[in-house]
């Protein structure tokens, strides 16, 4: 599938916003205390149904059939902020509703989609496609299909560097109850059917000791442990005690001086909404769930985005479901040690179903979507510039944060390593953090992660920090690195923690066919490949055959695949090296069998 045509628009900077700010004191003083909001100079073209952040910055949009029964075509984008475009491709299936979460090694896993959408004689149907998203090449292809179809999944990352899908609805309409694993080599493993039936979009949140939480949407929480496939049921129940439909659940930050301490918050939800929070804290002997400071107002369809000093930015959603007349437009930043709540300015457009906020490099908040009516969707988007970005000068002027420069950092770390930092800042840095990438849909971010670090200011003015000591703590893959001052943040840069630093990935070469095939149903393609390693030797080969036969194979030479599926297939071949790292963007071959 070829890419699309490239929207060309002018960039946001932040520099204008200051510039405008400074026009008005009122503004001015209001922006150093509660941030400040700007629309972006041109529009989203494609619903964004899902969004996550990629390895080097963009933000992968995937949309499908964007929540239109009517539309057969199914897209995705690529937003660059750097050059202002936005790349739309079209898809060869329908990856609407789906679970999405990062690869180690940066690719990202889309999982489900849309079958069949309701009809009088059908309930929605859920699909088993599972695909990956290359940020190195921009392009899709499928991989191993789930066992059932998934509509509305959540997918989480694992300490082991697995992804766990688990819950949507399934290629019969029925809620899918089995967990399944996916790991790089392999694919999918055997399904562990869960002893009770999740709701759409479960909240489900990686804890330190490695196991998982359920916190959401209904009252009862549960642990799952994957090493031993197991769930403990019924651990809490919330004091709000109704179903938190479309409510938020965020990890909040882990720090080493705490013992790297779990505590989840859970705000909003239901219809009519609630204003109520909740926290747990999961180091208690016996983890329960206390009220604490409510937000201003009742939200559903929220968005709720970790920022690097460690608050929480809520935003959006409504008081009653799909109703814009109560639409939330004033946000809010909750304080996890005070546990208060304080004004974040006020939006410009409403974000109900479908709207999407990610943390950007720049420590801004991207905002996006709003679909509360079949076919149309909000197509403004909006930068939230937090108020760490703003001070006031002697005469009440608003001017940008003295930010602390971050100049370099390495591109891998292992676990538990002790690794250099460069910046000219190195005396007034307070705070280190690392941040994955966040991943939402539904009000739900799968992905969203803060782990501080302990550091040090070495003799040469660079700064001495401590990767988390394991993958449960910060499960292994891209991260920004944050330095801050004052809670003040830098610019991020990426890093990779990973179980092999020195560790050169091998790199696969599909050796035949030499370039893609035309082909008529029944007939086959003959494959070979080969792989090169420059620090090691090539000891794996997992292809992928997408409706051929076989489906796959581990060999260096499958020989003969059938393909009997009219319609375009991406075949891939990823290898493997003797310390088990993989070919980040492994090579395809694009088969189109005709009748």
């Amino acid at each position: 599938m070829g890419r699309g045509s490239a929207v060309t628009l002018s960039a946001f900077v932040v520099t204008a916003l200051v510039a405008a700010l400074a026009a008005s004191p009122a503004r001015a003083q209001s922006a150093a205390a509660e941030g400040s909001w700007a629309t972006l100079p041109y529009l989203m073209p494609i619903n964004p149904i899902h969004a996550g952040l990629l390895r080097n910055g963009k933000v992968l949009i995937v949309a499908g059939s964007e929540n239109d029964s009517r539309n057969n075509k199914y897209r995705a984008a690529v937003w660059n902020r750097a050059t202002g475009t936005i790349a739309v491709q079209n898809l060869l299936w329908d990856v609407f509703c789906n679970g999405m979460a990062t690869l180690p090694d940066g690719r990202v896993l889309i999982v489900g989609g849309t079958e069949s959408y309701a009809t009088t004689e059908l309930s929605s149907r859920g699909a088993a496609c599972a695909t990956l998203f290359d940020p190195a090449t921009e392009k899709f292809n499928e991989v191993q299909m789930t066992a059932h179809g998934r509509w509305y999944a959540t997918v989480t990352a694992l300490s082991d560097g697995r992804l766990m899908a688990f819950s949507g609805y399934n290629e019969l309409g029925a809620i899918n109850k089995a967990v399944e694993f996916y790991d790089i080599r392999s694919g999918w493993g055997p399904e562990l059917v869960a002893p009770w039936t999740p709701p759409l979009y479960p909240r489900m949140h990686l804890l330190p000791n490695g196991k998982l939480l359920y916190t959401g949407s209904t009252a009862y929480s549960h642990f799952f442990d994957p090493a031993a496939g197991t769930w403990k049921l019924n651990v809490a129940r919330t004091n709000y005690g109704n179903n938190r439909g479309a409510g938020a659940s965020v990890l909040l930050p882990l720090r080493p001086q705490d013992n790297y301490a779990a505590r989840v918050l859970i705000v909003g939800g239901h219809t009519p909404a609630t204003p109520t929070a909740e926290i747990m804290d999961l180091s208690a002997t016996t983890p329960a769930w206390r009220m604490t400071a409510p937000m201003s107002q009742g939200r559903m369809q929220l968005s709720a985005v970790l920022l690097p000093n460690g608050k929480v930015f809520a935003l959006g959603g409504s008081q009653v479901d799909l109703d814009v007349s109560t639409a939330a437009l004033n946000a809010e930043l909750f304080d996890p040690v005070t546990e208060t709540w304080s004004a974040a300015g006020v939006a410009a457009y409403p974000r109900l179903y479908h709207s999407v906020a990610l943390l950007l490099p720049d420590a801004t908040v991207w905002t996006a979507g709003s679909n509360p009516e079949r076919g149309v969707w909000e197509k403004n988007m909006e930068i939230y510039s937090p108020p760490y970005l703003f001070t006031t000068d002697g005469g009440g002027n608003v001017i940008s944060s003295t930010r602390p420069v971050l100049t370099s950092v390495p591109a891998k770390v292992g676990y538990g390593a002790t690794f250099t930092i460069q910046t000219p800042n190195a005396r007034e840095i307070d705070s280190v953090v690392l941040m994955r990438p966040g991943s939402a849909s539904h009000a739900f971010d799968m992905e969203q992660r803060l782990v501080a670090l302990t550091f040090t200011a070495s003799s040469d003015g660079a700064l001495s920090a401590v990767a988390p000591p394991n993958g449960a703590i910060a499960p292994p893959g891209y991260y920004m690195l944050f330095i801050l001052h004052g809670g003040v943040p830098s610019i991020a840069k990426f890093v990779r923690l990973t179980t092999t630093p020195y560790d050169q990935p091998p790199k696969g070469t599909i050796t035949s066919p030499a370039s893609n095939v035309t082909i008529h149903a029944g007939q086959s393609v003959a494959f070979d490949g080969t792989g090169t390693d420059n620090d090691g030797t090539v000891t794996g080969y997992s292809w992928i055959f997408p409706d051929g036969t076989p489906s796959s194979s581990s060999a260096k030479t499958p020989g003969l695949v059938t393909f009997n599926e009219i319609g375009t297939h991406v075949v891939s071949m990823t290898v493997f090296d003797d310390r088990g790292a993989n070919d980040p963007s492994p090579p395809t071959r694009t088969i189109v069998v005709r009748p």
